[in-house]
């Protein structure tokens, strides 16, 4: 997190790369994802730990997408032509459960249109 409510001065973002080599943005490509919070907020949460078999629908769920990916991965290492024609599942991307565990998750957006900054 940068906090930059203070800052009278741009903030920079570094990279690590993990093997040698030339990397390229091409113009319009995203290369970053910033989200606004509000940092105060954050002191005030507390965090809990619970395991997952307190929450039984959460572990139902949880249960269902771990057999559906653990499926998936086994054809892919087979070589599965559809599995791996489809790549990934894509389960989160559009806003989707595995099977009808439970409803979609209201409101899940996959791409951000955010307005252009405005001149003051």
């Amino acid at each position: 997190m940068v906090e930059t409510d203070w800052l009278p001065f741009p903030f920079t973002m570094n990279w690590i790369f993990t093997r040698p080599g030339k990397v390229r943005f091409e113009k319009g490509e995203p290369f970053c994802f910033i989200t606004l919070i509000q940092d105060h907020p954050l002191h005030e949460i507390q965090p809990v730990i619970r395991r997952l078999d307190s929450n039984h629908e959460l572990r139902h769920q949880y249960d269902v997408w771990e057999k559906h990916r653990s499926e998936f991965n086994q054809k892919i290492f087979r070589g599965d032509p559809e599995a791996t024609k489809e790549a990934w599942q894509r389960y989160y991307f559009k806003g989707e459960f595995p099977e009808e565990v439970a409803p979609a998750p209201e409101g899940h957006v996959n791409k951000r249109r955010l307005k252009s900054p405005k001149f003051g």
